[in-house]
C-alpha cells in the first residue's frame, strides 16, 4: 500500500508540473483563465442534485414498463450485482480516458489514471487542453455508456439487476454531470483538467 501511495505522489507531482507548463503556454498565447473546480465533498452532494433526477426517471420508466416485475434480488443476483458494481468503477474511468483520447493530439499518451488515496477515489486525468466538445464528450461518456446503456438493457429485458446497475452508474456519474453544467458557462473556451481538484480551468481569449 505504501509503495502505491508513493507512486501516487510521484504521479501527482507530474500532473502538477504538466498543468503549470500547459497553463503558462496558454497564458503566453493570450488566453485568460477561469477556474471551474468543485470540492470532492460538494461534488458528492451535487451528484444527487444533477444525476439523481435521471436515476429517478429511469426507475419510473422501468416501473411503468414492467409494473409487475419483482425488484427484490435473489441472493445469487445480489452477489452478481456487488461484483458488477466493483468492476464498473475502473471501467468508468477507462471510458473517460478512451473518449478524451480521441480529441487529444497525443492520443492515449495524454491520458493518465490513478487513485486519490486520501478520498479512496480513482480518477482519469487528461494532460491536454480540450475543446468544449471534446471535454464534455469524454466527461459524459461513462454516464451514457454505463448509465443509459444498462438502463436500455434493463428496460428491454425487464431485469431488476440491470436496473440497479444502471442507477448505480448514473449516480456514480454525478460528479461528471455537475462538471458538465459548469462547462456550459464556457462553451467557447479550451479546458484543462485541474491536476488536484475536481474540475477544470477554462482558457478564453
Amino acid at each position: 500500500m505504501e509503495k502505491k501511495k508513493r507512486k501516487g505522489v510521484l504521479e501527482k507531482e507530474k500532473r502538477i508540473e504538466n498543468y503549470h507548463r500547459q497553463r503558462e503556454n496558454m497564458l503566453e498565447e493570450g488566453y485568460r483563465e477561469q477556474v471551474g473546480v468543485i470540492s470532492i465533498a460538494r461534488a458528492n452532494v451535487m451528484a444527487l442534485v444533477t444525476a439523481g433526477p435521471f436515476a429517478l426517471i429511469a426507475i419510473i420508466l422501468y416501473l411503468l414498463k414492467s409494473p409487475g416485475v419483482e425488484l427484490v434480488l435473489s441472493s445469487k443476483n445480489f452477489a452478481y450485482l456487488g461484483a458488477l458494481l466493483v468492476i464498473c468503477i475502473p471501467i468508468h474511468e477507462l471510458i473517460h480516458g478512451i473518449a478524451w483520447s480521441l480529441f487529444c493530439k497525443e492520443g492515449w499518451r495524454s491520458i493518465g489514471f490513478g487513485v486519490m488515496w486520501e478520498y479512496l477515489t480513482p480518477y482519469c486525468h487528461c494532460k491536454e487542453p480540450l475543446s468544449f466538445k471534446g471535454y464534455i464528450f469524454g466527461g459524459l461518456a461513462p454516464f451514457i455508456v454505463l448509465g443509459v446503456g444498462f438502463f436500455i438493457l434493463a428496460f428491454i429485458n425487464e431485469s431488476p439487476l440491470l436496473l440497479y446497475l444502471s442507477v448505480f452508474n448514473i449516480l456514480s456519474a454525478g460528479g461528471d454531470t455537475t462538471i458538465a453544467l459548469m462547462l456550459l458557462k464556457h462553451t467557447k473556451a479550451k479546458r484543462l483538467d485541474h491536476p488536484t481538484e475536481c474540475g477544470f480551468i477554462a482558457f478564453e481569449r
